[in-house]
């Protein structure tokens, strides 16, 4: 059974190109540009979850926190997408389990959500 990844991506190209490239690698792709409260996205039931740090001009390492603070989400784990310099600081902060900086290689970028969904450790942080 593939695993489920949910994009969380306000720019509808990146979304649907890392929604291909990751169903291309294997797994089952549902992007979205915001979700409207945490607990939506237990409705996805992802393995592991990419967020745009920059979330329809709010910060996505917010939604981090609250996920990571969410009992229900506490588990899965987070990967934080951003073109900010201070991305490993960032992800660190929000206890992303990894980060991905833009712009990124996809090749790179599906093995990195490998290694996360598949509980390897993070080189990033």
């Amino acid at each position: 059974m593939a695993k489920k990844v949910l994009i969380i991506e306000n720019d509808f190209d990146i979304r649907a190109i890392v929604a291909t490239i990751l169903e291309d690698a294997g797994f089952a792709a549902h992007s979205i540009p915001e979700p409207d409260n945490v607990a939506e996205i237990l409705g996805y039931l992802p393995d592991i979850i990419l967020i745009d740090d920059l979330i329809n001009k709010k910060p996505g390492h917010r939604l981090c926190l609250q996920i990571k603070a969410d009992v229900r989400l506490t588990d899965i784990p987070v990967i934080v997408l951003s073109t900010d310099n201070d991305i490993e600081l960032i992800a660190k902060a929000c206890q992303a389990n990894d980060y991905i900086r833009k712009p990124f290689d996809l090749q790179e970028m599906v093995d990195k959500v490998v290694r996360v969904v598949n509980g390897h450790s993070c080189e990033s942080l």
